[in-house]
């Protein structure tokens, strides 16, 4: 347990120096962002149920509105929760191995998450040009559609370098050297 302690003291020092504490303090803004528009979407909720139940009147495309807030806020969550290695993991089947041998599968799986955000947000971008050239808008508040899906793009590139540099700092736990 102890051995824990000092390499998390040691991975915790390496994400506030250098490029960690830049990575630190944009995936912290995106978090921010995230929680703001998830409390206007609660906001607006409320009022278009008040308004539907007492005035017969509920917020015009609301669903459409949740649904796009929804996945805006929830990418941008993403990078602080892989920057500070809180992803859900399944200790079960490594609490045996020594913590470089963990380290050395942390460093796979942050890689191979790095690569999967690479991959979404080209893939995201190619739907943002798409969007746009296409033309196409939401039912009922005729909002383009690339406009939404344009603001998950940051977010995933973002967790795409905080998975690389994540893969760092395990792989430097890993080799038992730090960040």
């Amino acid at each position: 347990m102890a051995e824990m302690i000092e390499h998390a003291g040691a991975e915790e020092m390496a994400i506030r120096q250098g490029i960690g504490r830049l990575l630190d303090r944009l995936a912290t803004q995106f978090t921010m962002l995230g929680g703001l528009t998830f409390c206007a979407l609660i906001a607006m909720s409320i009022v278009s149920i008040v308004g539907r139940k007492l005035f017969a009147t509920p917020v015009q495309g609301d669903v459409e509105l949740m649904q796009m807030g929804a996945a805006v806020g929830a990418a941008a969550f993403l990078p602080l929760c892989e920057l500070w290695d809180h992803n859900v993991k399944v200790d079960a089947l490594t609490g045996w191995m020594s913590e470089r041998a963990r380290a050395g599968l942390d460093t796979a799986a942050h890689l191979m998450l790095s690569v999967a955000a690479v991959l979404i947000t080209w893939r995201t971008s190619l739907a943002v040009v798409d969007g746009y050239s296409s033309g196409e808008v939401s039912t009922l508040l005729t909002i383009p559609m690339w406009q939404p899906v344009a603001l998950l793009v940051p977010s995933f590139a973002l967790l795409a370098l905080c998975g690389l540099y994540r893969s760092v700092v395990s792989l430097g736990v890993a080799t038992g050297r730090t960040a």
